[in-house]
């Protein structure tokens, strides 16, 4: 019954891989906070290491764009983009 189980759960897992292909994601400056925090789980930290939002009684508009987002916290946009769009799944 237990190789029986495996073999129904690594098939399961076969068909979800191959129904949600992985890809490359690409970070630019219109994308919104929200669309590029949810676009790769280490989207994030990024987030974090440029300091976005820069103090924590900031609340961050998600549906501000990156480039919005860098000019108002003093981010360096292409750095931030260049960090983002090295995540890979």
């Amino acid at each position: 019954m237990i190789g029986l189980r495996r073999w129904v759960t690594q098939r399961v897992r076969d068909a979800i891989e191959r129904r949600s292909p992985r890809k490359t994601i690409l970070f630019h400056a219109e994308m919104t906070i929200d669309d590029a925090w949810y676009a790769h789980p280490d989207a994030p930290r990024v987030f974090a290491r440029h300091h976005l939002p820069s103090c924590d009684g900031c609340s961050v508009r998600f549906e501000e764009t990156l480039a919005e987002a860098a000019e108002a916290y003093a981010i360096d946009l292409a750095a931030f983009l260049h960090e983002l769009n090295r995540l890979r799944l």
